[in-house]
C-alpha cells in the first residue's frame, strides 16, 4: 500500500528546509511580525524561525502606511477618552510613545528617514461644533498627559502654514514622520541577516493542533511548529474569528510634484480619518492624503473624491493638485483601539488590532508578542 506522500506542493529540499519542524513561524511580515521575529532570535539563538507572508511584495498595510509617527491627535483622544476612559487612554498613548522610542532606538534616525517635524490638527466648518468640544477637552488632556510627555502636548495655534480654510489649528511639537519603505527594508535586513525565513506569497488557510505543537496548513501543503505567533492584524480573523478585530479599507493618494509647496509637515482632520503629509522627492515635493473612512467605504469613488476635494480646498497650491499614485491599505480595527497581545493555547498566541497606528505601535507589540512563546 502507498504512503501517503507530504507537502506534495513542494520540492522535498522545500520541504526540509523550510517547511519542516519549525521552533517558530510567524503569520504575518509586517512590522509586528518582524519585530517579532527580531525579539525571537535574540530569545533564542539556534531557533529555526520562519515567517509567512500572503503578499506577494513586502508586508502588507505595513508597506501601505503614510508613515506618520503619531500618537493621537486631540479629537481622536477625545474619542478615546469618552470609549476607555481616561486611565485606558493615558496608557494607549504611552504605549504609542514608547513604540516610537523603540523604533528610533533600534534602526536610528538617519536610517528610516525620520524628521520630528511637529504635527497640527485643523477644524473646518464641517466639523465645528467638534473643534468646540476639544477646545473645551484640551486643558484637560494637556494636564494628564504632561508626565508622558513632559511637556504640554497640544497648542492652539493662529494658523497652519500651507493650510487654508480651518477656522482652529492644534499644534504638537512631538510628532514627525519617516520613510516607510526605508523603515521596512531596516526590519526586514535585520531578520535576513540574523537567519530568519521570510516566505512571500504563502497563504495559511488554517491552523490545527498537532502531536508535536501546530500544523498551519497551506495551498499545496503543510508548515509544521512549535511555536505560531499570529501577527496579521486585519486578517488575523479569519483564522481566529472569535477575535475583535477586521479589516477596514483606507485610501491613499499622493499627488505629482506641486513646485512651491508651502505646506509642511504633517496634518490630521476629524479624529484622524483624515491625514496629510508632505513627501520631498528629488523631484519636488508632494501630498499624501489618506483615509477617509468616516465618509465611507474606502473601496468606493465617493471617498477618493472627498480626499481629493479636501486637499484642493485646505492645502495652498494645491487647487489644481493631481493624483500620481493611489492605493489602498487595511487597517485592523475593533470596539477599542487597544492591540490585543495574549495567548490563545499554549504554542498559540497573537499580536494584532493596531487601530491605525502600527508604525508607532508595532515594533514593541511584536517584542511583546515574541515573549508570549518563552
Amino acid at each position: 500500500m502507498p504512503r501517503d506522500c507530504k507537502n506534495t506542493g513542494f520540492s522535498f529540499w522545500e520541504h526540509k528546509g523550510w517547511l519542516e519542524e519549525r521552533d517558530i513561524v510567524i503569520i504575518g511580515a509586517g512590522f509586528v511580525g518582524l519585530s517579532a521575529a527580531i525579539e525571537c532570535r535574540k530569545l533564542n539563538p539556534s531557533a529555526r524561525i520562519t515567517i509567512l507572508e500572503s503578499a506577494a511584495l513586502n508586508g502588507g498595510g505595513s508597506t501601505r502606511n503614510a508613515g506618520l509617527t503619531c500618537f493621537g491627535s486631540p479629537s481622536e483622544l477625545l474619542e478615546d477618552w469618552r470609549k476607555l476612559g481616561r486611565l485606558e487612554t493615558v496608557a494607549l498613548v504611552q504605549r504609542r510613545v514608547s513604540g516610537l522610542k523603540w523604533l528610533l532606538k533600534e534602526f536610528g534616525e538617519e536610517a528610516i528617514g525620520y524628521e520630528n517635524c511637529g504635527s497640527r490638527e485643523v477644524f473646518t466648518v464641517d466639523n465645528a461644533e467638534l473643534g468646540k468640544e476639544v477646545l473645551e477637552f484640551l486643558p484637560q488632556l494637556n494636564e494628564t498627559l504632561v508626565d508622558v510627555f513632559g511637556g504640554m502636548a497640544f497648542e492652539v495655534v493662529a494658523g497652519g502654514d500651507g493650510v487654508d480654510g480651518c477656522g482652529l489649528c492644534i499644534s504638537s511639537p512631538f510628532e514627525g514622520l519617516l520613510d516607510t519603505a526605508a523603515l521596512y527594508r531596516e526590519f526586514l535586513s535585520k531578520n535576513i541577516n540574523s537567519g530568519v525565513d521570510v516566505l512571500n506569497g504563502v497563504r495559511v488557510e488554517e491552523i490545527v493542533k498537532s502531536e508535536n505543537g501546530w500544523e498551519l496548513r497551506i495551498d499545496g501543503g503543510v508548515v509544521q511548529a512549535r511555536q505560531v505567533l499570529v501577527a496579521n492584524n486585519s486578517m488575523a480573523a479569519e483564522l481566529l474569528p472569535d477575535l475583535d478585530v477586521r479589516p477596514e479599507v483606507n485610501r491613499v493618494l499622493v499627488t505629482e510634484v506641486m513646485p512651491g509647496l508651502a505646506f509642511y509637515g504633517t496634518c490630521h482632520h476629524d479624529r484622524g480619518y483624515v491625514y496629510l503629509r508632505r513627501i520631498d522627492t528629488p523631484e519636488g515635493p508632494r501630498m499624501l492624503i489618506g483615509g477617509g473612512r468616516q465618509w465611507g467605504d474606502g473601496d468606493s469613488d465617493e471617498v477618493r473624491e472627498k480626499l481629493i476635494t479636501f486637499l484642493r480646498t485646505h492645502i495652498v497650491g494645491a487647487e489644481k493638485a493631481e493624483v500620481e499614485y493611489e492605493w489602498k491599505g487595511y487597517l485592523g480595527i475593533g470596539e477599542v483601539r487597544n492591540p490585543i497581545c495574549k495567548t490563545l493555547k499554549p504554542g498559540l498566541h497573537v499580536g494584532v488590532r493596531l487601530g491605525g497606528m502600527g508604525v508607532a505601535l508595532g515594533g514593541e507589540l511584536g517584542v511583546e508578542l515574541a515573549r508570549l512563546a518563552q
